[in-house]
């Protein structure tokens, strides 16, 4: 009887072991789709030969290795956050782009040359009120092509805000999530080697990753302390929040102590949107102030020096009341500039020394020919600004082409060594249900035995 008592003993261990494989094996090809699972290997090993019977003692359920390759977790973050910060650069260079069209129908660079072109035809006719009256229909196209300009400008900065302020948040919620998840590896020392639990804390540090460099370290309780940067945003069941200030003339991103971040973000959507906003708006504004502010001073300076229709030159200490624009320096010539409500009898298009000539008519439509801000006019200026924006975002839509690509990649390595292959998943749910199929036949025989050996007893 001992020996069937021990051949039941293998049975039941063996059944155990196989019912516990085939549930890992079904758990992982239910989490196959599953964002950020990794697949769960069992391991099954002989156990301890029983020198009493002589027998083994069958199959033992030793637990399961979770294929998790950190070196591909990070590998994936690295691409996701390269991936984001392209990404926003190239939202960011888009949105700046449709400032400064050069289609030849709208814009800056289109109401400049039709200013001239009409100062070029009063050179033929300088006191024909209609061309004079169409002059400063375009004068006036100018200075609104300026302004608009400088409020689409403003509406970038406004989406630049907001995305700023919006990813701050998110960053700060998937925080508090990577919080808790720490906290259930505290609270139970089994919870590390959960599969659910870690897929969850893989998910949430690629969300993170796109919005800046991560670097994750595993502490000794099992918790996830993560840095961004050089700023450590989570510690243990403690979330570090970020938070943005404007400064002076500028964005400032700050870690719970107060430090300004802008310069330890190597990559991510946070590191783009610091730099557009403190660095490229900035420069486009200027470009912007520089263009119309010459403009506006170089027509000024012409129509100073000149006599209007009724042969009056301009008058009182700065000869200012022959002006065709005025702006404010100060607040952003681009966003000022403003065309002086003039008569057409009041443009002074003439010589002191030959009334109702043409001669400053014609300098006004030289300005187009001439080098005014270093050695381009303004249109070789807007030109060669609009040109950069454009090859910005030609090469951010290419680098991030890029950056998808290599994400891809990154994430198809992952998948090779810790995804679950449904195939070979059902491979092993084949063996392990024939194996356990075949112990359950065992228990029978067994069971049958010991049947007939009751009988022969009575």
């Amino acid at each position: 009887m001992g020996s069937l008592f021990t051949g039941l003993h293998i049975a039941s261990n063996s059944l155990e072991a196989l019912q516990r494989a085939i549930n890992t094996t079904s758990n992982n090809v239910t989490n196959a789709s599953t964002p950020g699972y990794s697949r769960q290997q069992v391991i099954l090993t002989a156990r301890s030969f029983d020198t009493v019977s002589a027998v083994g003692s069958g199959l033992a359920y030793a637990g399961t290795v979770d294929s998790r390759d950190e070196f591909a977790e990070r590998s994936v973050r690295q691409n996701v956050s390269q991936q984001g910060q392209f990404t926003q650069r190239t939202k960011d260079f888009t949105r700046l782009e449709q400032i400064l069209p050069v289609d030849g129908e709208s814009g800056i660079s289109t109401a400049l040359d039709q200013f001239f072109q009409a100062f070029s035809s009063l050179t033929t006719a300088p006191n024909d009120t209609t061309s004079r009256q169409l002059a400063l229909n375009d004068a006036r196209q100018v200075a609104q092509s300026f302004n608009q300009a400088a409020e689409a400008l403003d509406q970038a900065k406004l989406g630049t805000q907001q995305d700023l302020t919006d990813q701050v948040n998110q960053v700060n919620t998937i925080a508090a999530r990577i919080v808790a998840i720490n906290q259930q590896y505290q609270q139970n020392i089994n919870a590390a080697s959960d599969p659910g639990l870690n897929a969850q804390m893989a998910q949430s540090l690629e969300q993170l990753s796109q919005y800046g460099d991560l670097s994750v370290l595993r502490q000794d309780n099992g918790t996830m302390s993560v840095t961004m940067g050089q700023s450590l945003l989570v510690s243990g069941n403690h979330v570090l929040p970020l938070q943005w200030v404007s400064g002076p003339g500028h964005r400032i991103l700050q870690d719970s102590q107060g430090n300004d971040m802008s310069g330890s973000l190597r990559s991510g959507s946070l590191a783009e949107l610091l730099d557009h906003a403190n660095n490229v708006q900035p420069a486009m504004e200027a470009n912007l102030n520089q263009m119309a502010q010459t403009f506006a001073t170089s027509v000024n300076a012409m129509l100073r020096t000149g006599v209007d229709q009724a042969g009056a030159a301009a008058t009182g200490p700065a000869f200012t009341d022959k002006d065709l624009y005025t702006f404010d320096p100060v607040a952003g010539a681009a966003k000022t500039i403003a065309m002086v409500p003039l008569k057409t009898s009041e443009l002074a298009l003439a010589d002191p020394l030959a009334p109702g000539g043409n001669a400053i008519a014609i300098q006004i439509a030289n300005l187009q020919q001439t080098n005014l801000i270093g050695s381009a006019t303004l249109s070789q200026f807007y030109g060669s600004v609009a040109s950069d924006l454009g090859q910005q975002l030609s090469t951010a839509k290419h680098d991030q082409t890029t950056a998808e690509s290599l994400t891809t990649q990154a994430e198809s390595m992952r998948s090779d060594l810790q995804g679950v292959s449904l195939n070979q998943e059902a491979i092993h749910l084949l063996e392990y249900q024939r194996s356990f199929d075949a112990a359950s036949q065992f228990v029978k025989v067994l069971n049958q035995l010991s049947q007939d050996l009751i009988g022969m007893l009575q």
